[in-house]
């Protein structure tokens, strides 16, 4: 009788989950399958799969009326050279902190975790203020400096992994004679190859799929991002919907591969790093 039990509640939830599985997917359901309906059609019967009236021609039309190329372009630029930055400062920053233990590391790891917990809302102002009197609103650097501040997230997650690294490695570096940078980069920086990863995946998708920043400081369209392009599609009295969509399915198509291949290394990356912290 337990066997049994145990049974049904387990198809109960396999079902339910299911059931949930289904609500999430309605949505990219609708996104897609209009895509490839002439608007009257897509208006008429949302949710019917266009058997007889398939069509790319929505699509031909999304990609003549964004500037597909130019935003890809910047979305690729500030989102690879933001990683990097992040990547970079993050790892160094949590290395001297975790391996220097002073009062001035102390205090710089106790005021990144002070700026980590201030919204980004309640500083947009000053941020603002700040961009323009550096004269970097409304370019792609200025997106970079921007995005690059999220190392405070990247140092974090580092602190925890590099408990879990044995300093042994690195005393029997020092002794054959590295220096620090050597020692960072050749030893050190290799051993954290699964946060690093983690950290890749987590920014890549949050910078290229971020909308506020860009809304807020770019306002050349040669400046825009993916996402951008999205919104130049709302007009003043009227929207073309059914373009809007395959102007939403060319923006996910780049962030949905890339999540698809590394999706694997996203658990791997939170255990390993929760099993060396």
């Amino acid at each position: 009788m337990v066997v049994k039990k145990k049974s049904v509640k387990g198809i109960l939830a396999e079902a339910s989950m299911l059931g949930v599985c289904v609500i999430f997917f309605i949505p990219f359901y609708y996104l897609l399958v209009n895509t490839f309906k002439p608007a009257r059609e897509a208006t008429v019967s949302p949710l019917s799969l266009p058997i007889k009236s398939f069509t790319l021609d929505l699509y031909k039309e999304a990609l003549h009326t964004i500037n597909f190329w130019s935003s890809f372009r910047n979305s690729i630029l500030i989102t690879v050279v933001s990683v990097v930055i992040i990547i970079s400062i993050g790892s160094m920053a949590s290395y001297a902190i975790s391996r220097r233990k002073n009062r001035l590391t102390q205090f710089l790891f106790f005021y990144f975790l002070v700026g980590f917990m201030v919204p980004v809302q309640t500083t947009l102002i000053p941020m603002f203020n700040l961009m323009s009197f550096l004269k970097l609103q409304n370019s792609v650097a200025g997106m970079i400096v921007l995005y690059s501040s999220w190392c405070n997230f990247a140092m974090f997650m580092y602190q925890g992994f590099l408990g879990g690294v044995p300093k042994d490695l690195e005393e029997a570096a020092l002794i054959d004679g590295a220096n620090l940078w050597k020692l960072f980069w050749r030893i050190v920086f290799p051993l954290l190859k699964p946060v690093t990863t983690t950290i890749i995946i987590f920014d890549v998708m949050w910078i290229w799929n971020d909308f506020m920043l860009p809304y807020l400081f770019i306002s050349s369209s040669d400046k825009f991002t993916l996402i951008m392009e999205v919104y130049k599609g709302v007009g003043q009295f009227a929207n073309n919907w059914t373009v809007m969509l395959c102007t939403m399915v060319i923006v996910l198509i780049p962030i949905t591969i890339f999540y698809v291949a590394m999706q694997k290394h996203i658990i791997a990356g939170i255990t390993s790093g929760a099993v060396k912290g």
